[in-house]
């Protein structure tokens, strides 16, 4: 049987658009990545999850941000500024807008990651679309995760709320352990397998064990970074 994106003539009739890509994503991402090596679109994926991520800034309402804000600042014993709550509204499009811009950067920037990882460190074969293909794609899921959680994150009044391996760890007392394991994104988490088993299909590799521990070393750095700062 055929496999797309391995030199079938009809390859570019069979490749999935964008919509059916979003789909195969989370119901069959091998069949994806196996698409994405002979013709790695990323344009569509970066600009759907740019959208994806404004969209999910937008549905929270000015009050919840700027609750966040407040909750924050107080934290560091420091009030918001005079006249600053007022401007609720301006700063939810502001947001909205700042992370569809922000979005293409950072992809561009994990691609580049990702490269240096596989292409270098491993000495896979691939090339930088290839992988800014495999990683926008993966972190749609990513950028659909703001959406599905904002009515949780309205109900709590957080703005920031994450669904990450702290959320199941109250059992741990305060301190740094538990700063971490809040930060370490479970959608995030998601992506970054999907990550791993993307590049390995870039490189025509059946086993994508050891890619994935070296990609899912970033999401955990951060959280590790994250959470001193946040201490």
């Amino acid at each position: 049987m055929n496999t797309m994106g391995e030199g079938h003539p009809d390859q570019e009739a069979e490749f999935p658009g964008l919509f059916k890509r979003y789909f195969l994503v989370y119901f069959s991402p091998d069949l994806l990545f196996r698409a994405l090596r002979g013709r790695p679109d990323w344009l569509g994926a970066v600009l759907l999850g740019g959208a994806l991520i404004a969209v999910g800034t937008l549905l929270l309402p000015a009050d919840v941000t700027i609750a966040t804000l407040r909750e924050r600042s107080l934290a560091q014993g420091q009030p918001l500024p005079s006249g600053f709550e007022d401007l609720g509204g301006v700063l939810r499009y502001v947001g909205g807008a700042a992370a569809f811009v922000f979005w293409p950067i950072a992809m561009a920037l994990y691609a580049g990651v990702v490269m240096v990882i596989f292409a270098f460190l491993l000495g896979h074969e691939g090339a930088y679309r290839q992988y800014l293909a495999v990683v926008a794609h993966a972190h749609l899921i990513t950028a659909t995760a703001g959406i599905l959680i904002a009515p949780l994150r309205i109900a709590m009044e957080d703005a920031q709320l994450l669904i990450s391996i702290g959320t199941f760890a109250t059992f741990l007392p305060p301190g740094y352990v538990l700063r971490f394991l809040s930060f370490v994104d479970l959608f995030g988490v998601w992506s970054w397998v999907l990550v791993g088993l993307g590049a390995a299909r870039i490189a025509r590799k059946k086993s994508w064990s050891v890619g994935c521990v070296f990609v899912l070393m970033i999401p955990l750095t951060t959280a590790a970074v994250i959470a001193i700062f946040a201490g």
